[in-house]
């Protein structure tokens, strides 16, 4: 009988998270499957951006653990992306622009515990105009989702 009361005790296991994608982590599939996630999500995501005069400070953060976990993710990939000049969204001019530019960007990330906080600046003073403008296209993805991601943005004027 006491095993019985115990197994009636005991807390059942903790549900495992659901997968983000079949793809192989660090693929460009999987970093498309974590954005459109992110996308379905953006209502449980927030962000604060503030202009600094060489680029931008941002904060992105969710209170949804899984979510969080998730910008993490989606953050790192980004940086590594640039370093390796392996191109997203080439079909939209401001990516094209910001890959075009990568050696000019210097990107910091904090991990916070909700999310991350991000410093991107650049020397060069219209890179960091881009940098600005990129920042205000990815707040545009977190306050409308999908909405946001099927429009072109363009780079600010030379």
């Amino acid at each position: 009988m006491a095993s019985a009361v115990a197994a009636c005790t005991t807390p059942p296991a903790a549900p495992e998270p659901t997968p983000v994608s079949e793809a192989k982590p660090g693929t460009a599939q999987y970093d498309k499957d974590v954005f459109e996630t992110l996308l379905g999500n953006h209502e449980l995501i927030r962000r604060e951006v503030k202009q600094l005069p060489n680029g931008i400070e941002a904060t992105t953060e969710s209170d949804n653990a899984e979510v969080a976990a998730l910008i993490q993710n989606h953050v790192r990939a980004m940086k590594v992306r640039l370093e390796k000049d392996a191109r997203i969204r080439q079909w939209d001019p401001i990516f094209v622009a910001i890959f075009d530019n990568a050696g000019k960007i210097r990107m910091e990330i904090v991990e916070t515990p909700k999310g991350v906080r991000v410093q991107e600046t650049s020397d060069d003073p219209w890179v960091a105009k881009l940098i600005q403008s990129h920042a205000v296209m990815v707040s545009g993805f977190v306050s409308r989702g999908s909405e946001e991601s099927v429009l072109e943005h363009q780079p600010p004027a030379k």
